[in-house]
């Protein structure tokens, strides 16, 4: 079981406090190549997280490997000590490191790991 982890990161200029899971964290755990197995034909790997609106945001594989990126992008389902609302959740992905959250991506109903062609 991933352990829980928080951060604190803007989301539209208001800070919040997250909690969750971080999504390298649940890869790992899936068997996705991380940390010294992620190169060669895995480097052309990327994660796609759909919404229930059918939003979609795109994370290369190396962008989610804490050996090879800083930002850390949260599976988070607590914001400010409380669980989401219906509008944000269950599961909102916060990515930390982007400068805005256009990758935020709200009610995740989806997390698909794909190979690049």
């Amino acid at each position: 079981m991933s352990p829980r982890r928080a951060l604190d990161a803007a989301d539209h200029g208001t800070l919040a406090h997250w909690e969750g899971v971080a999504l390298a964290d649940l890869l790992r755990e899936a068997g996705v190549p991380l940390g010294d197995a992620l190169r060669g034909r895995h480097l052309a790997t990327y994660v796609r997280v759909t919404a229930a609106d059918g939003y979609v945001a795109v994370f290369s594989l190396a962008e989610l490997d804490p050996a090879m990126h800083d930002g850390t992008v949260l599976l988070a389902d607590r914001r400010d000590g409380a669980a989401l609302d219906a509008k944000q959740g269950p599961f909102r992905l916060v990515a930390a490191g982007d400068r805005r959250p256009a990758r935020w991506v709200r009610q995740v109903v989806a997390i698909d790991v794909l190979a690049a062609p």
